[in-house]
């Protein structure tokens, strides 16, 4: 798929959308040659990462996207895999014990192993909504600083929507109570034009005589 010229990532944007950013990482050490995208606006977060099979065998693509308002943070970490550890030290015991007698068998669980292995640290990007939950992206840690770069652009995006929205909602807190004043204002002029009539028909003024 085409790149867009604002992100150097395969995701479109509407009219309207501004101050867009994204950029391309890859998912793991070894598998380089695929590609994780993560791109943000101001009104969206996008990410598309490649799903695989024992750390090695593409499957497909995940693409989540999420509204910024519902970013409460973005938090980067390095994440360790103990999932990845323990197949990879599988893998190598396995490995190790086919090569005297499978040469074949033992190589491929070697290059298992090594696959799971390298992939046992990674760099992770967390958007935490106001609930505390999270969507997470993996990418190789080779990429650490440039993920956490693009996390703090993203980060500076979620403050101004917050900016934004608090400034939004002080605007209308401040039309409601203009509006409120103006109704009060109104009844009290009313009710008082209501108690001079009242007055007016009770206590008619007398007739003057000659």
């Amino acid at each position: 798929m085409a790149e867009t010229q604002q992100t150097m990532t395969e995701f479109t944007y509407a009219t309207g959308e501004t101050d867009v950013i994204g950029d391309r990482f890859s998912p793991s050490v070894v598998l380089f040659w695929l590609r994780t995208s993560v791109a943000a606006s101001d009104m969206r977060v996008m990410y598309k990462s490649p799903n695989t099979l024992l750390g090695v065998i593409p499957l497909g693509s995940s693409t989540q996207t999420i509204p910024l308002r519902n970013i409460a943070s973005v938090d980067t970490n390095t994440k360790f895999n103990l999932g990845s550890f323990v197949w990879g030290a599988v893998f190598l015991v396995a490995g190790l014990s086919f090569l005297s007698s499978s040469a074949l068998v033992g190589i491929l669980f070697l290059l298992l192993a090594a696959v799971n292995l390298a992939n046992t640290m990674s760099a992770q990007l967390d958007f935490v909504n106001q609930a505390g939950g999270r969507n997470s992206v993996k990418v190789s840690i080779l990429e650490k600083d440039k993920l956490m770069q693009l996390a703090q652009n993203i980060q500076q995006l979620v403050f101004a929507d917050v900016e934004g929205l608090r400034h939004q909602e002080s605007m209308d807190m401040a039309q409601k109570q203009y509006t409120a004043q103006t109704n009060s204002v109104l009844i009290q002029q009313q009710m008082l034009d209501q108690q001079r009539k009242t007055a007016a028909d009770v206590d008619p003024s007398p007739a003057q005589t000659e």
